[in-house]
């Protein structure tokens, strides 16, 4: 599924449109509203963003509203700890798939993953990837909570499970995506998955950083205002 989503991307002659393409509008704050659904799904059509992850509960609102749209709807599963164990991912992905869900993103189990239970970790991958076969694959690190050598390890595991991507964050620890993070699970991973820079990103500058660490894709709630603050820096360059 990778293959052909990831373009070479030159930072210096980034535009507002080539931006958009590679955000994932989230909507998952804790207290969001059916009404923010709607709206996430309406702006990322509005400006073409690559994607909009909501929960199971609104994956299916969601695919509703994003059919047709070239915007793919993406499901979040085992948010936020990833301690939910397998039969619950499974059956979250499921919801998601059966929704309509051209995108799942998952957590890795991080209680097994700092025990050293890294079986336990790859078949959690495994059986989402399973379950999605065909779609898009995201696996969360959730890095802050992790040693270097833990990260190294995870996005390992997600490559042996067939992951799609490997992402940085979930946007509810204690922080989220830094352009070392993003720099290091691109080394490990090679080629061989797409990296999302996901967590505490608000800004144009943070994407800038993240997409020259190698990111290929950003996840964040603030991608409206981070595509019009390009937008207005290079209307302010052509007068």
């Amino acid at each position: 599924m990778l293959e052909g989503m990831v373009d070479s991307l030159d930072i210096d002659m980034l535009t507002a449109e080539r931006l958009a393409a590679r955000i994932d509008h989230a909507v998952l704050a804790p207290d969001h509203t059916i009404g923010a659904v709607e709206q996430g799904c309406a702006e990322a059509v509005a400006y073409g963003f690559a994607a909009v992850t909501v929960s199971p509960y609104d994956i299916a609102r969601a695919s509703r509203r994003l059919a047709g749209t070239g915007v793919a709807a993406g499901g979040a599963v085992g948010l936020p700890l990833g301690h939910s164990g397998l039969k619950a991912k499974q059956a979250e992905a499921e919801t998601c798939v059966r929704a309509g869900a051209d995108e799942v993103d998952m957590v890795i189990n991080l209680v097994a993953m700092k025990s050293g239970k890294f079986g336990v970790v790859r078949d959690e991958i495994a059986a989402v990837r399973s379950i999605t076969n065909g779609l898009v694959l995201a696996v969360i690190l959730e890095c802050c909570y992790l040693t270097d050598d833990e990260k190294v390890q995870a996005c390992r595991l997600a490559l042996e499970a067939g992951a799609d991507f490997v992402e940085t964050s979930t946007d509810f620890a204690a922080r989220g995506a830094t352009a070392r993070d993003v720099a290091l699970v691109q080394r490990t991973v090679g080629d061989g998955a797409g990296v999302k820079a996901t967590g505490g990103i608000r800004t144009l500058e943070q994407v800038r950083e993240m997409l020259q660490a190698g990111a290929a894709r950003i996840g964040t709630g603030d991608g409206v205002t981070i595509v019009r603050d390009l937008q207005q820096r290079q209307q302010s360059r052509v007068n």
